[in-house]
């Protein structure tokens, strides 16, 4: 039912970052070296509960019900997919306060002899620098770099699942994009961004001190896609039914070359699990050691 197709560090934005984590109590970013060049930053994300979802735009006694379930104001430009809204725990975990770079993925094709993956499509989506995320890539890419990175630098890297991607987008708000509600000022989108997708952590970062999570690239996640959050877990972790065994896989953030409510923190997007796309990257999360 795939309805809409959205194709889509300044010293300020350090700054603004910096003190976002104080405000939270949040420790400074880890930083992940695979490798001798270009780290990768993780951020701790705290442990916590919010509420995931869209509320659907409704009238009459329906606005009753949704009232009843906890939907006191809608989202005008909400999907039914996007719910039904309910509440979440997430564990504590880190996420990677950009998206992959392009340098960060050279160096897992330099090291993994993966030079494969260097073709004409790669190298023409990819030409931005190396500090633009890294576009071109499919979900089994990601899972095919993390498995290398597992091997190199110590467990527990992976995807992160759709719960703990909103959570963190969210970062204790419930604002329309990931950080605020002005994305101008927070992402990338096809209003600013040039026609392709731009270096990370340029823009303001949320309160979590993450860059890039509403636009610039569509993220993928963990979980399976599922048109709907009914029966979906409660604790944070990756919904693993639904679509997997067509191989859809869920994607998050909007990307560069789409609208303004593509990038909402509760829209979703889905594709098989092996589609590359210009649009498409990735972000880490790591979990903790128990």
């Amino acid at each position: 039912m795939r309805r809409r197709w959205h194709a889509g560090p300044a010293a300020g934005g350090w700054k603004a970052s910096a003190l976002a984590l104080g405000c939270w109590g949040l420790a400074q970013p880890v930083l992940a070296q695979p490798g001798a060049a270009l780290p990768i930053e993780m951020q701790a994300i705290p442990a916590g509960h919010f509420v995931m979802g869209s509320c659907l735009p409704v009238v009459g006694l329906r606005r009753n019900v949704a009232q009843a379930n906890g939907c006191r104001t809608s989202d005008v430009h909400a999907h039914e997919d996007e719910g039904p809204r309910r509440q979440v725990s997430v564990p504590a975990f880190q996420l990677g306060r950009t998206p992959v770079t392009l340098g960060q993925f050279r160096q897992y094709v330099s090291a993994a002899g993966r030079d494969d993956l260097l073709t004409p499509d790669f190298l023409s989506s990819n030409a931005y620098g190396d500090n633009a995320p890294v576009v071109w890539v499919s979900w089994q890419d990601a899972q095919d770099f993390i498995v290398w990175l597992n091997q190199t630098q110590g467990g527990g890297w992976r995807l992160p699942s759709e719960a703990e991607w909103e959570y963190a987008c969210r970062a204790g708000g419930q604002y329309s994009h990931c950080g605020g509600s002005d994305l101008s000022a927070l992402g990338w989108y096809d209003a600013n961004s040039g026609g392709q997708q731009q270096a990370v952590a340029q823009k303001l970062p949320n309160a979590f001190g993450l860059y890039d999570m509403s636009g610039n690239v569509w993220e993928w996640v963990q979980d399976c896609w599922v048109d709907s959050y009914q029966g979906a877990p409660t604790d944070g972790s990756a919904w693993l039914a639904g679509n997997c065994p067509k191989d859809r896989r869920s994607l998050r953030g909007g990307s560069w070359g789409g609208s303004a409510s593509a990038a909402r923190a509760a829209n979703r997007f889905e594709n098989s699990a092996v589609m590359r796309s210009h649009y498409y990257g990735f972000r880490l999360a790591r979990s903790l050691e128990p």
